[in-house]
């Protein structure tokens, strides 16, 4: 038996890690902007806003399913999805912007139909199989996720330039469409969590500290997807106004930011699932909020100074959201039981796609209107800010 729960742990793992190219979305911006010749960053943006925002309803459902039916389920859906997103993608190359952006949009929804299955499936799968360690359990996971922006970052640009920004992104769908297929053959064996009792009805039980713990998560994760969804030209900005140009911006720094991230997330996550267990997760919740918030404000007062500091500082950004997932999960069987995991876990994911709906709306606009991403940085610590208030006032509240 212990052989086997560490075959699905593989499984999951690897899934998620050749899943994690979408890690590296905005690594595409700049290519799709160039190829169709046009300067807003927000209409090649709204992909995430429309995914996130059809996810928030999917997210919720793949969660019940898993509960009742199993992983696999969930996992062929996404997989699904996954194929239908690539094929539209495919024609995209045959058509000026003003269609094609309506392909990418709709392509954006359909990812959004599918792809939370990776969440609301293969997490809850691992947590069960490491009941007394949630927090390592979770690491391991995120470790992945986060190892996937290591891996892809370098690699798209060399798959863009041998092909071209529409055949790398089909190649990239086609192995996650692979890896999910398999992990839910391989996880078919497992049985659901849920256990219906003869003559109830169930339903699924929401706690108020629950409802309360996901405001902070809200504000948190907008705060996050400001950075996240826009890295790649985030840090093209930053090496153009210290007189770098976009070329060796995109093949060499953008890379070198994006592969250090990945590693420092990874360990991150493991460093917040050993701090949550020696604080417990309640402390842990506003302290990782705070230093979020610290280190955004850092990047905008590097920016003047040094490339350099400023790498440095997303670096330190970075390592710190490697807990965010972590403890945002953690929270939910350590409050809560694992009865209802995955609903809850899918009602958590419907908050952080809704923060994700938003993240990229007001981060790109924020650079469209202001002419620069420093702005943009500038409104993710104020979010964090947001988010670190109103977590302390739950944690303080919920002890006393």
């Amino acid at each position: 038996m212990y052989r086997r729960i560490w075959i699905y742990v593989a499984a999951g793992l690897a899934t998620i890690l050749v899943s994690g190219w979408r890690m590296n979305l905005s690594i595409f911006y700049p290519y799709l902007m160039n190829y169709y010749e046009i300067d807003s960053v927000t209409s090649i943006a709204l992909f995430a806003t429309i995914s996130s925002g059809i996810a928030v309803f999917s997210s919720s459902f793949l969660g019940v399913l898993y509960d009742r039916r199993g992983s696999s389920i969930p996992l062929f859906i996404g997989a699904s999805t996954q194929f239908f997103s690539a094929l539209i993608i495919w024609f995209m190359r045959y058509h000026p912007w003003s269609v094609a952006m309506w392909l990418w949009y709709v392509s954006g929804a359909i990812v959004g139909l599918g792809f939370p299955a990776l969440m609301v499936s293969i997490n809850p799968t691992i947590i069960r199989m490491f009941p007394t360690r949630p927090g390592i359990a979770l690491a391991m996971v995120q470790s992945s996720n986060y190892l996937a922006l290591t891996l892809w970052s370098p690699i798209i640009p060399r798959m863009v330039s041998l092909t071209d920004v529409f055949t790398a992104t089909v190649l990239l769908s086609i192995a996650t469409v692979a890896m999910m297929l398999l992990c839910a053959k391989i996880y078919s064996s497992l049985s659901p969590i849920y256990r219906p009792q003869q003559g109830r009805q169930s339903r699924l039980v929401i706690p108020k500290l629950f409802i309360l713990i996901l405001i902070p998560i809200f504000f948190i994760v907008i705060s996050s997807t400001l950075l996240l969804q826009f890295i790649a030209p985030m840090i093209t900005e930053f090496c153009r106004n210290f007189g770098i140009d976009v070329e060796k911006a995109m093949q060499y720094y953008v890379p070198l930011v994006m592969s250090v991230s990945g590693i420092l997330q990874s360990i991150g996550a493991f460093t917040w699932g050993f701090i949550s267990k020696r604080i417990g997760v309640l402390r842990a919740f506003p302290l990782l909020y705070a230093l979020q918030a610290v280190t955004a404000f850092l990047i905008v007062a590097l920016s003047k100074f040094s490339l350099e500091a400023v790498i440095v500082a997303f670096w330190l950004r970075f390592f710190i959201f490697g807990g965010e997932p972590v403890i945002h999960m953690v929270l939910i069987p350590t409050l809560f039981g694992q009865e209802n995991l995955g609903g809850l876990l899918g009602l958590q994911t419907s908050t952080v796609m809704a923060s994700a709906i938003l993240g990229p709306v007001i981060g790109g606009l924020t650079r469209d209107l202001t002419g620069t991403f420093t702005n943009t940085v500038l409104l993710s610590a104020v979010f964090s800010t947001i988010a670190t208030a109103i977590a302390l006032a739950i944690t303080i509240v919920k002890r006393q």
